[in-house]
């Protein structure tokens, strides 16, 4: 290729960019991320309802909400008796955290389970003798880089007690045969694991909160979320409002 019409390929190639890569387009500050919001927990403490009626609630008042897929709905070619499987679905919520964090697509992303279950997670599998010490901090550790918790504005650990969980999981079952994960003996260890994970995250992350919804009725518990969740996301719109004055 000549000389000449290298320029002039290049020349029209940057007149096209100039066009698009404008403050608008590309700045952070002009147009910021989505607000990230995680929640997580035990069976049967009201995860599903919440992020039900958050997404709701927000798409009602005009806001672009996106509630991506639960990773344990996408990933099923990992069998969930290895540490892998918890890693892979922590991967598959992280890549569209990162993703999704360095675009304008949407105002709001609402996780059910994201990088923070991951760490409970790896907890759960040390627990069982399947990971050593070594391996389960490596994988908390990478989950937690700040490249990307930082992002996560609102993280909420729900947990509810043995007694109302399994009131609450065979209120209109079909059967009242247990699940793996749904048996008193398991469900006291998964909310005892995710109140650990929250006192050994909270005083690094200050995003965190942990939601005991046993006394809770449904009403309550979304209003109680939705609370919080709104003050801190006005919180932090103030405080980007300030950097950019």
């Amino acid at each position: 290729m000549s000389q000449a019409k290298q320029n002039r390929f290049e020349k029209k190639a940057k007149n096209i960019l100039k066009y698009l890569k404008s403050d608008i387009r590309y700045d952070q500050n002009f147009l910021p991320r989505p607000f990230f919001i995680e929640i997580t927990g035990s069976p049967a403490s009201g995860k599903t309802t919440t992020i039900t009626e958050l997404d709701k609630f927000f798409r009602r008042m005009g806001f672009r909400v996106y509630r991506p897929q639960e990773g344990a709905e996408v990933i099923r070619h990992v069998s969930r008796s290895t540490p892998l499987y918890n890693i892979r679905t922590g991967l598959y919520a992280l890549e569209m955290l990162i993703d999704l964090s360095n675009s304008h697509k949407y105002d709001l992303v609402i996780f059910d389970r994201s990088i923070f279950d991951t760490y409970a997670w790896m907890m759960y599998w040390h627990d069982k003798g399947h990971i050593p010490e070594s391996h389960k901090k490596y994988n908390q550790n990478f989950f937690l880089q700040n490249f990307w918790v930082d992002n996560m504005d609102a993280v909420y650990f729900m947990v509810c007690d043995v007694e109302e969980t399994m009131r609450r999981e065979l209120r209109i079952a079909l059967s009242d045969k247990l699940g793996e994960t749904t048996n008193p003996e398991t469900v006291k260890k998964l909310a005892d694991r995710y109140k650990r994970a929250y006192e050994e995250l909270s005083p690094r992350y200050k995003q965190l909160r942990l939601i005991d919804t046993a006394k809770m009725n449904e009403k309550e518990m979304v209003e109680y979320v939705a609370s919080m969740t709104l003050d801190a996301l006005e919180k932090k719109a103030t405080e980007r409002r300030r950097q950019n004055v």
